[in-house]
């Protein structure tokens, strides 16, 4: 029978559950940012059909797994003696790999917009999410440390039932290493799938997932200016650029609608793989509001898809 631990005990669990929250978060965001886009890239029409129903299951079972795995790691990290030791590492551990995503999250988009005061602005906006979205807030928080809590459950429940400190061991080896397993599988397994059976013509792509498929990264290097860079180009194509609705594609279309910057080259960005354009001036200035940039790619047959609508 194991001895029951006192509520003051619990500080000693604090370190190896941060410490677990903290590897957890780092391993989600790597997972379901990084990884996850280098898996998917180079598939036409990934974003468009199966291909991209698949891949929002894979985000979501990785971003689990993950949260499963955190809650483990903290009990393996320090063992516990009691359900209620287990639920609070679990908690710890959960929570901070939610701060973890959060901050990721809002850092990006702050470095985006060209932020000169990151802690500042960082404690601002999650400041201003949680007092506008605390439902939202508070919700995602509990999901995502009660399936860290639900993993470390598990694990101290299998290690509770072992007959001796060996199959204890073994338990807390074994069951966050098959953990880890199925997270591989789970990131590699679908897009190599999908690499077949796009490389093998089994999924038709028509011109207009082709064209979804085209990739538009946009930087903003400084307060009055933004580059645009095209990386995947469909054959035949044109870009429309549109800063808060008004159409900035070129020097001679920015000029005509008042665009106060320039436009370099002054032709826009070209339906170039590698092709940059960049926009600069007081027009880019987002002055405290960000600018909504939306881009459209025209193909040869004459369409028209939105490939990239942000505000930065």
């Amino acid at each position: 029978m194991r001895e029951h631990t006192n509520f003051p005990d619990f500080g000693h669990l604090l370190p190896a559950s941060l410490l677990a929250g903290l590897i957890g978060g780092g391993l989600l965001v790597f997972l379901t940012s990084c990884v996850h886009a280098w898996c998917w890239d180079g598939i036409p029409g990934f974003r468009y059909g199966i291909f991209e129903s698949i891949s929002s299951i894979q985000y979501i079972l990785l971003g689990t797994l993950t949260l499963f795995l955190s809650g483990m790691l903290a009990v393996v990290l320090r063992p516990v003696e009691t359900r209620a030791q287990a639920f609070l590492v679990g908690g710890i551990s959960g929570f901070t790999v939610f701060l973890v995503n959060e901050i990721h999250f809002n850092i990006s988009l702050l470095l985006g917009q060209g932020s000169t005061d990151l802690a500042g602005d960082l404690i601002h906006n999650l400041s201003y999410q949680l007092a506008s979205f605390p439902l939202q807030f508070l919700f995602m928080a509990l999901v995502m440390t009660g399936l860290a809590v639900l993993g470390a459950f598990i694990l101290f429940s299998f290690s509770e039932k072992a007959a001796g400190p060996e199959e204890e061991t073994r338990a807390s080896l074994v069951i966050p290493g098959s953990k880890v397993l199925i997270i591989l599988v789970v990131l590699v397994l679908p897009p190599l799938a999908a690499h077949m059976m796009s490389g093998a013509k089994m999924v038709s792509v028509n011109p207009s997932e082709t064209m979804i498929s085209t990739h538009i990264s946009l930087e903003r290097t400084a307060p009055d200016a933004i580059i645009l860079t095209a990386h995947e180009v469909p054959a035949g194509s044109h870009f429309s650029v549109y800063l808060d609705g008004v159409d900035v594609s070129n020097a001679s279309a920015s000029a005509s609608k008042g665009f106060v910057g320039t436009v370099e080259p002054s032709d826009g960005l070209q339906a170039i793989g590698g092709s940059e354009a960049t926009w600069q001036g007081a027009g880019v200035m987002s002055n405290g509001t960000p600018l909504d940039f939306t881009i459209k790619v025209h193909g040869a047959d004459g369409s028209e898809i939105v490939v990239l609508n942000r505000q930065i």
